[in-house]
């Protein structure tokens, strides 16, 4: 062991030949002696204190360590909490519970009032029957930007000839009036749609509007061709030319191209009215709560699978929780046994490191010994008996820790034997619980669609 010096270097720190030459000129050893030399006891005393002192304080260190990390374990705390699975659970899913609850009585309280005032607006319109809508909203838009843009295009092709930029020129007052035929088509759709109002003076006053917004938009297709053929004759007074024209005659274009203008600009806006009547049901607001009811209608449903979604997940938490706790526990309990063999080790290494220190003893006292008989020059004397430690003085190592330690580990031993069931109890517990939690969940649903008549019993 490094702790243990060699014998030459014992030799050379103590300095026995020295002390040798001074004991054999005061005539020490005697010849026929029976107790050791002074010299020979403070070798012990010097091996006792620099030799077993060292290695005791090292291997008590060391065993102090090993107890501070067996102390702080938490086998009993780790079993006990998977025994009381059923605690933890009710502490994981108390308050998850409650808002769950909190959840669905509050979907089911919204989605009930708006079917409630869905059926009070079908009730105050005279309707009988479901509203018919496009669902798709990106597919309506797509089909307005594709017919904005073809009418723009074709336009900008017949613009273009008379504009100062040419075709960008052209395509700006085409995009233009397309914009102006999209928002005639709005205001159109709008109108159709509340001639068919229940009411009588809102239906008068949208038949009205309708008449009038027909009229202006007839009138812009035509001023368009007109401006169109007045750019054939003079770019620069093109719009004073076609607001003469159209006032005197309406319908006197005589130019080709001029009515394709109209006839393109007339089909855009009659399909971009057509596309935007469509998109909503023919009755004035039927669409817009329809929607909203149809969304709670959905959230409602998704409510209650998110609700059972979040059971399943709080259980695969709480499975994994337990797994975890059943991994600590068992790591800890290696880690405790080996700790407690890695003790027990250290302790038979100091009894041998003591073994070994008793060699040292012996060989530095016959070095003394053979040394004096080679200074006194006779045959070798009777020396004595070779020094012995004496056992009940030496340093003793601090067990305590770890002799308690020892008994833990028996009741530890016994828990690990039991720990198997104590899991999978623990996980039955989580699942019979899990599955309580879900049946009160469905429960609970059918009670809220009940009472709040979201559903016939």
């Amino acid at each position: 062991m490094n702790s243990i010096p060699a014998i030459r270097t014992a030799i050379s720190d103590l300095k026995i030949e020295q002390r040798v030459e001074r004991d054999v000129k005061a005539g020490i050893p005697e010849v026929d002696r029976r107790n050791h030399t002074e010299s020979e006891e403070s070798l012990r005393a010097y091996v006792v204190r620099e030799v077993i002192g060292r290695v005791h304080e090292n291997r008590q260190s060391e065993l102090d360590r090993e107890l501070a990390d067996r102390s702080g374990v938490e086998i009993r705390q780790l079993y006990q909490e998977l025994k009381n699975a059923e605690s933890l659970v009710e502490k994981k899913i108390g308050g998850r519970l409650a808002s769950l609850i909190s959840g669905l009585k509050c979907g089911a309280q919204d989605y009930s009032a708006l079917r409630m005032d869905l059926e009070i607006f079908r009730h105050r319109n005279g309707l009988t029957r479901e509203a018919e809508y496009r669902e798709s909203k990106l597919m309506h838009y797509s089909v307005i930007f594709f017919i904005v843009i073809l009418e723009t295009m074709l336009n900008a092709f017949f613009l273009s000839r008379g504009s100062e930029l040419g075709l960008v020129g052209g395509f700006f007052q085409a995009f233009i009036i397309s914009l102006i035929n999209l928002g005639f088509a709005a205001i159109l759709a709008v109108s159709l749609r509340n001639c068919f109002h229940v009411n009588l003076a809102r239906k008068t006053i949208a038949a009205m509007m309708l008449a009038a917004v027909v009229t202006l938009a007839v009138v812009f297709v035509l001023g368009v061709g007109h401006y169109r053929e007045a750019l054939e004759q003079d770019p620069f007074t093109a719009s004073q030319l076609a607001i003469q024209h159209l006032r005197a005659q309406p319908l006197a274009i005589d130019d080709f191209n001029s009515w394709i203008m109209v006839v393109v600009s007339g089909i855009a806006l009659m399909l971009l009215c057509a596309k935007l009547f469509v998109v909503d049901d023919r009755y004035p607001g039927y669409t817009a709560i329809t929607r909203r009811v149809r969304r709670l209608q959905q959230a409602w449903a998704e409510a209650h699978e998110d609700a059972i979604e979040s059971v399943n997940e709080m259980a695969d938490e709480l499975h994994e929780m337990l797994a975890e706790k059943e991994k600590a526990l068992r790591a800890q309990f290696i880690q405790f046994k080996a700790s407690i063999e890695r003790s027990e080790e250290i302790h038979r290494h100091y009894q041998e490191d003591i073994v070994k220190a008793q060699g040292l003893l012996d060989e530095l006292v016959r070095y003394y010994q053979s040394y004096s008989t080679r200074m006194l020059n006779r045959r070798a004397a009777y020396f004595g008996e070779l020094l012995r430690f004496e056992l009940d003085k030496l340093p003793r190592l601090n067990t305590t820790g770890l002799e308690q330690h020892q008994r833990d580990l028996a009741t530890f031993e016994e828990l690990m034997a039991e720990l198997d069931q104590v899991y999978d109890r623990g996980i039955a517990t989580v699942n019979q619980r899990c599955e309580a939690i879900q049946h009160t969940l469905s429960v609970l649903v059918d009670k809220l669609e009940l009472d709040h008549g979201l559903r016939r019993a």
